[in-house]
């Protein structure tokens, strides 16, 4: 291997990328862009000049703990996986079946990787443009060859550089995918972002790979990066390219009440304001970047926003030496970023401290640090600049000024209550508290399996050994997946979890859901339910088709196929009567149903669901072409339709028909529908239903939606029957409320039990 400087500088959007046309002089008024009806003109943002990094936390980690917090054996798994099916004109494998493939890394090959990154980060990694560490570098390297030829990480990461450039694209995005969700789990960004783009080069030689990153303006962190070949986008869509780069960016933080800069050569005539308009975020449209930025004019943190220098890997058997190919580089840049966002994280945590270091000193250090010993375990870190965090941190500080003596106490009490932290944030000694990743859009799916995840009695039997074993016998696809899934979330260990599984079947089974737009998580549910259904008929039969039945069994056989868990807990009926209003005869029928969808009051700010309720059930008359043909007075004349709960569920879903149309427009009903925690449904009861017990309902899960009818952002709030506490899911995000914060204007959906959820009886819990 060689070495060779990568310049990543910051460039502006090219004509080819985005179809520029001329800018205005002046800004226009949709030099903006915010979701409407729901959040106020946003101010200006702050210029880099005047930005400010505020304090969050204490120093507790090392910087070595945060950088292989993020670039953990997972993350090297999913750069290196498919390496040794990759041969000289062999077909690769496809991404979605190598995912199948459980983490197959061993601590020898996770230390060479650690390995192999501490040697190039011994040259450090500097702010601008004039920097080559190419003889430096080769010089040190000369005494590392023969560790690099034994590595067997180096070796996989050459045979990659022999796929098409696509192929190595898809490997890049799959290791930065993993990483950002990493980042995401631990560090939590301002509120000001920017999206900047970058032109990778090495001295002269520029490569075809280009950079686009979403950066915290605050504090330099670095949300998400996206690399890309704007050729290769092109011919995929017919999108423009800074349409595609910007949506992948600022997908995980729609509808955060953010404000992002773009650089005003990617106005489009304002097109791209039009193409923004439903992600949720505040746009602004600012001058383009200098081409040679003033360092004074920045702070120290945040310097790199304008570009880096750092050392990149090419194989020796490139008799120039020059960068030319796109996985080196990709792989260098994602490796680059970590190495700053660890800066970034690290400062922020030890600034209480006073001390200051430089980006270049920080990269030397870490690389000595990374060198001494790989196998060192690291532990799980909580979620950075958490209100939690900042609050303790505040108190501890004051604490060790009002009480010098007891500074090592204090320290000690530090430790105890930040490994709390930390074992909260894993969620282990909470089973049933774990975040699922969010892979692409997959908000709808993380928001409906938390729900599932929270109905204690359905969770109860599908976690029985008897039934595990049952469903095995059974090749039940759908419950076996959704099965381990629980497992995973009951009984991990882990503060997050991946349902790549649950996708890659929902994706196989129903091709509408195969796809990053978004989608209907009340449709999926009744998906869902209606599958595990199917599969734990499936395994009733098995279980009763050996056994010799005798005739007045028989019966009872069919009866206990046909009800499952997911109908004994769902399932509900509704008694319609129709009323003849010509000779007064009464009509009979009923209806089973899972989910209720209620429709809103129109055109009113607030309601309740009562109201709601009311409305579903109102009395309704069949004129004109609805009449009915009356079989005992053989007339069509007016009908009256009463409907009403002839068997209430055990477990109540309600269903906010929020979108709908306005004219021949298809819109989002914004009604803040108030729910209480507790739910009466006497007044819609069947007089057949004279079980008190039934009129009363527990409010357990909300699945909430932000956004518009075409592009938004689904959470889920569910109560932890064992803490009796409730948990806001985000993705992998997961912090506590408080009962009073479950109320929320954006309720799309609402789950409730007939009685309250008891702690769960769960072998291994």
């Amino acid at each position: 291997m060689k070495a060779k400087a990568l310049s990543v500088k910051e460039c502006v959007w090219m004509s080819e990328e985005c179809h520029l046309v001329e800018i205005p002089h002046e800004a226009t008024q949709r030099d903006s862009l915010c979701l409407p009806n729901i959040f106020q003109k946003s101010k200006k943002v702050k210029p880099l000049t005047k930005t400010q990094t505020s304090t969050n936390c204490q120093v507790y980690y090392t910087a070595r703990e945060l950088l292989l917090e993020v670039l953990d054996r997972e993350a090297i798994w999913e750069l290196v996986r498919r390496a040794s099916g990759v041969k000289a004109g062999a077909n690769r494998q496809s991404h979605c079946q190598s995912r199948e493939h459980s983490i197959d890394l061993s601590e020898e090959e996770y230390a060479e990787a650690v390995t192999w990154f501490s040697i190039v980060l011994q040259s450090s990694l500097s702010v601008g443009q004039n920097c080559s560490f190419g003889p430096e570098l080769n010089v040190k390297l000369d005494g590392w060859q023969g560790v690099l030829k034994r590595n067997s990480i180096q070796a996989k990461l050459l045979s990659l550089t022999r796929l098409e450039d696509g192929d190595k694209l898809e490997v890049l995005s799959a290791f930065c995918g993993h990483i950002t969700r990493r980042y995401q789990a631990l560090h939590t960004p301002g509120s000001n972002l920017a999206v900047k783009k970058y032109r990778l080069s090495s001295q002269q030689d520029h490569c075809s790979l280009h950079l686009a990153l979403l950066c915290d303006l605050s504090s330099g962190f670095i949300c998400n990066m996206y690399l890309y070949c704007p050729e290769q986008l092109q011919r995929q869509s017919k999108k423009s390219v800074v349409e595609q780069v910007v949506k992948h960016l600022l997908r995980p933080f729609c509808s955060h009440r953010r404000v992002v800069q773009l650089d005003r050569s990617a106005w489009m005539e304002g097109r791209l304001t039009d193409i923004l308009s439903g992600l949720g975020l505040t746009v602004h449209f600012v001058p383009a970047v200098k081409s040679s930025p003033s360092e004074e004019s920045m702070s120290e943190l945040v310097a790199h926003l304008q570009g880096w220098t750092g050392p990149a890997l090419v194989p020796l058997s490139d008799p120039k030496g020059t960068v030319v190919d796109v996985f080196l580089p990709g792989l260098w840049v994602t490796l680059h970023v970590i190495c700053i966002n660890t800066f970034v994280l690290h400062t922020l945590q030890s600034q209480s401290s006073g001390r200051k270091i430089t980006l270049t000193q920080f990269t030397r250090t870490l690389a000595t640090q990374l060198a001494v010993d790989g196998s060192i375990p690291v532990p799980v870190l909580p979620r950075l600049n958490s209100s939690s965090c900042q609050e303790t941190s505040v108190t501890n500080m004051s604490k060790q000024r009002t009480n010098p003596n007891s500074c090592g106490q204090v320290m000690e009490k530090d430790k105890h209550r930040c490994s709390s932290a930390a074992r909260l944030q894993d969620g282990w000694n909470r089973p049933g508290v774990c975040g699922l990743d969010n892979f692409g859009n997959s908000c709808y799916l993380n928001a409906v399996l938390q729900c599932l995840c929270s109905t204690v009695p359905l969770v109860e039997h599908l976690l029985n050994q008897d039934t595990r074993k049952e469903l095995a016998k059974s090749k039940c696809r759908v419950a076996e997946v959704f099965v381990r899934l629980l497992e995973e979330m009951w009984l991990g260990r882990s503060s997050s979890c991946a349902p790549v599984e649950a996708r890659s079947m929902l994706c196989s089974m129903l091709p509408q859901f195969n796809n990053y737009s978004q989608q209907d998580a009340q449709e999926l549910l009744i998906f869902l339910l209606n599958a595990l259904n199917d599969d734990l008929k499936k395994v009733a039969k098995h279980q009763t088709h050996s056994s010799v039945q005798q005739p007045r069994q028989e019966q009872n056989r069919k009866c206990a196929i046909e009800s499952t868990i997911v109908s004994c807990l769902f399932e509900g009926q509704l008694r319609y009567i129709t009323l003849c209003m010509h000779c007064d005869h009464q009509a009979y029928s009923t209806q089973a149903f899972t989910v209720l969808s209620l429709p809103i009051p129109a055109g009113i700010l607030k309601c309740s669901i009562q109201d709601c309720l009311s409305l579903f059930f109102e009395q309704t008359f069949l004129t004109g072409g609805e009449q009915l043909l009356c079989s005992v007075c053989g007339m069509r004349t007016e009908t009256t339709v009463l409907t009403c709960l002839d068997k209430p569920p055990e477990i109540l879903m309600l269903h906010l028909k929020r979108f709908g149309c306005k004219g021949k427009k298809q819109v989002k009903l914004r009604t803040n529908v108030a729910f209480s925690m507790k739910l009466d449904l006497t007044p819609f009861l069947s007089s057949s239903v004279q079980n008190a017990s039934y009129s009363s309902y527990h409010l357990y899960a909300v699945v909430n939606h932000t956004g518009h009818l075409n592009m938004g952002h689904y959470t889920a709030l569910c109560h932890h029957a064992s803490a009796q506490t409730w948990h806001c899911f985000d993705d992998s995000f997961v912090r506590e409320l408080q009962d009073s914060q479950v109320q929320s204007p954006n309720a799309y959906m609402l789950l409730y039990s007939r009685k309250p959820f008891q702690k769960p009886t769960i072998h291994g819990v």
